[in-house]
């Protein structure tokens, strides 16, 4: 009799069991979308049989251990790795795909055709110097090639400046889901119990999920001390671990139960583009912003940095650099056009404000002089030149040499006439107060005129004499203001006489000249106008079109990885609905056995009676 009751507790294991298992399966199959959801299995094995004599022992049941998950650690991060890589280059690849857009080199769109119509504009006004319809038709295409310029320029800052905002947002998300696995982790903490098996799966789906999508942020380090894991065929696939900490740019942001925040800042930085720190427990400061080279934030640094966030490590951003090329280019070309206009006689010359003491070597000044010399020549109103005066420039020239040249008492027409020269005629000054340079006419009654004619220094298109173009980059050139208010003041002459167009036809002639162009760096490149645009233009699309290959390829390595992680851990509901029927055929086994120890106990206590 007491044999047969306690024969009631080996199928009751099988009932307890099956029912776990079926749970399980409902679980799976109730999550079977849930994306981060890792598939879960029952581990069971036969209770330990009990010793009924010498010769044999008697199974006691079913003994279920516990409940995990299908997870392989190392499929877990590569594909982490792989979508992290995916985002970097899906980000950037849309950001450059953008500002490619800016650059429509298509026939009848674009600055280059800008150029061309410029170029032609000054070709159709050599023909017709005293014409003012060319003159203003001149004008309107000197506007339209410098608005498109800095509507180029306006643009890439404009998308610079949206990333910037993105990049606060993923900051703050990295944040927030770091915070979120902290807790989590105590969480676990508390419930798992590696002694009895006890483990918390739902928890670690979740800080799986968190743990991916940081990844997919910024690019982070995992450690888990004491991890184990395999393909489900080892019951200490358990994720038990004794240290779990998560690392960004090198730095501790969670540490099992603690979490350490990143920062953002850009107080120091004129663009407001942001720099990314780490506080550490002690207070000591991290610049993180050259250290951050993976998933979406590493994309956006890549593409954003400036050089107020850059460290003797960092690289200025792609956008940055498009920017900083579009600055070379327009200053290039204004210092080209304005050094050919200042040939065109005017009454007086005067430079822009400039940044320099009058003693400061020119050459070294920031400027873009060079030796070599210029003459500025005097014409009568009827054209003839009554003189010349020569100033030459070498490493050691200063705005004060100018003056002292210009200003010489020198024969300049070898008459032995004291009162026909330069320096009777005309006084070079320099305002340390306004930090102007200018050559204005002792006499102005006598109506001479003078035209600056350079020999390789760029002076007067350096230091904005007699400007055609305002501005020094892309971002505030503009046709002269004079100009834009009256079109018919732009001279086509050098000399102030009806029928003369030589300024007019060295204009068209710039366009086929190789000029000088300075980048930010001090790098010099010759080049055309239309040559350098070219190049520009060029590295934009060849950045662009790279970056797409290579988003494909990680594209497709995406896929590939993710399928073999799925093959793990993915719910197939086709198959647990397969586990239901055969554990739904064990639960009945195991009643039917219930029901047949009853009948015999029955049968038992019948004969008693």
């Amino acid at each position: 009799m007491g044999g047969l009751l306690s024969s009631l507790n080996t199928p009751y294991t099988g009932l307890t069991g099956h029912q776990v298992m079926v749970d399980t399966v409902s679980n799976n199959i109730a999550n079977a979308n849930n994306e981060f959801y890792t598939r879960q299995v029952v581990r069971s094995a036969a209770q330990t049989p009990l010793l009924v004599s010498s010769n044999y022992a008697i199974g006691q049941g079913l003994d279920t251990l516990t409940v995990e998950r299908v997870h392989d650690e190392f499929t877990f991060s590569r594909y982490k790795k792989a979508s992290m890589e995916k985002t970097y280059y899906d980000t950037s690849f849309s950001g450059l795909k953008e500002a490619s857009s800016y650059y429509p080199e298509v026939d009848g769109v674009g600055i280059y055709n800008d150029l061309q119509n410029y170029f032609n504009a000054w070709k159709d006004l050599s023909t017709k110097a005293g014409d003012s319809a060319q003159k203003i038709a001149l004008a309107e295409q000197a506007s339209t090639l410098a608005n498109n310029i800095s509507a180029t320029r306006e643009r890439l800052v404009n998308l610079q400046q949206r990333l910037n905002d993105e990049l606060k947002v993923a900051v703050d998300e990295v944040n927030r889901l770091g915070e979120q696995i902290a807790q989590i982790n105590k969480k676990i903490a508390e419930y798992e119990n590696q002694q009895l098996n006890q483990k918390a799966n739902d928890l670690r789906d979740l800080r799986d999920q968190y743990e991916f999508e940081i990844n997919n942020l910024i690019g982070c380090d995992v450690f888990k001390e004491g991890l184990k894991g395999s393909a489900c065929v080892d019951e200490n696939i358990a994720d038990f671990e004794e240290g779990y900490t998560l690392t960004i740019g090198g730095k501790s942001i969670v540490d099992g139960t603690s979490f350490h925040p990143l920062t953002l800042d850009n107080s120091q930085n004129e663009s407001g583009i942001y720099s990314i720190k780490y506080l550490r427990s002690d207070h000591k400061e991290f610049n993180l912003t050259n250290s951050l080279t993976d998933g979406k934030v590493g994309a956006i640094l890549d593409l954003i940095r400036t050089e107020d966030v850059l460290t003797c490590n960092g690289t200025l951003g792609k956008l940055q650099v498009y920017i900083n090329d579009l600055d070379t280019f327009a200053n290039g070309l204004i210092e080209a056009t304005n050094n050919i206009y200042a040939q065109s006689s005017q009454l007086e010359a005067r430079s822009d404000a400039l940044n320099i003491n009058i003693q400061d070597a020119l050459t070294t000044s920031g400027y873009n002089i060079n030796n070599g010399s210029f003459k500025v020549v005097m014409y009568n109103k009827q054209g003839e030149e009554i003189g010349t005066r020569t100033v030459n420039i070498d490493g050691l020239t200063n705005m004060q040499s100018i003056l002292d040249q210009l200003n010489a008492n020198v024969d300049d027409n070898g008459d032995a006439n004291a009162s026909n020269d330069f320096d009777d005629r005309f006084v070079a000054t320099f305002n340390n107060d306004t930090k102007t340079f200018a050559i204005t006419s002792k006499n102005p009654a006598e109506e001479i005129y003078i035209s600056i004619q350079d020999n390789g220094t760029n002076f007067a298109g350096a230091f904005g004499v007699n400007r055609f173009f305002d501005g020094n980059d892309a971002s505030n050139i503009q046709l002269a203001q004079s100009y834009k208010n009256d079109p018919t003041l732009i001279h086509a002459y050098r000399e102030a006489v009806d029928g003369n167009f030589e300024v007019a036809n060295m204009m068209q002639q710039l366009q086929y000249d190789k000029i000088t162009f300075t980048d930010s760096e001090g790098n010099i490149q010759n080049e055309t106008i239309s040559g350098y645009f070219r190049f520009i233009a060029s590295k934009v699309a060849s950045q662009t079109e790279s970056t797409q290959i290579t988003q494909e390829t990680k594209e497709a390595v995406y896929v590939s990885i993710k399928q073999e992680y799925k093959a793990i851990s993915e719910v197939s509901v086709d198959d647990e609905l397969v586990n239901l029927i055969k554990y739904q055929s064990g639960y009945s086994a195991n009643a039917k056995m219930v029901s047949t120890i009853d009948e015999m106990l029955n049968t038992l206590l019948g004969i008693k009676s």
